[in-house]
Order: structure tokens, then sequence, then C-alpha cells
């Protein structure tokens, strides 16, 4: 399932209900992803400040995908630099 995400509050809350879903509490999701106690609640309550790799690493053990659609119309160069970019850290 596709949701379009427009805040980090949008997005804690999205990773705490599928976190509810797989039965793990937060100090648990903390474990598997590095992560604290303390950093899982204030994402999960949509604090703006919080580490965007931390939160990558969080999504990524519970196994949410994030993808971003660029705009319109990039150069030929952009899209050859972007594919690069995948290639490197995607496969």
């Amino acid at each position: 399932m596709k949701i379009k995400v427009k805040n980090i509050q949008q997005l804690g809350s999205v990773s705490k209900l599928v976190r509810k879903s797989q039965s793990l509490d937060q100090e648990t999701a903390g474990l598997l992803s590095g992560n604290g106690l303390t950093f899982i609640s204030q994402f999960e309550n949509g604090k703006e400040t919080v580490e965007i790799g931390r939160v990558l690493n969080l999504l990524e053990q519970l196994g949410i995908e994030l993808e971003i659609n660029l705009p319109p119309n990039l150069s030929d160069k952009t899209i050859d630099k972007l594919k690069e970019i995948h290639d490197k850290y995607v496969g």
C-alpha cells in the first residue's frame, strides 16, 4: 500500500501503527533498530527534529520502504546522475 506523507507527525503515526501490528513494543523496536526508547517515542509523537538516519533505520527494520517522487521534466544529465546514485545505493 502506498500513502503520501506530508509531515513527520504522519510518518511517526504510520510507523507506530506498523510497529503495533507486528506486536512490537517501543523498547523492542528500539533495540532492533539501534535506537532507544526515548527516540522511538519522540519520533512516533511527531518530534520534528528527529535524526533522519535513525528514522530510516527504524523504518527499514519495520519493513517500511520509502520512495520519493521527483519533479517532472528533469534534464537528461540529472536523470543520469540520479540513476548512478540509485545504482550505488540500491544496486
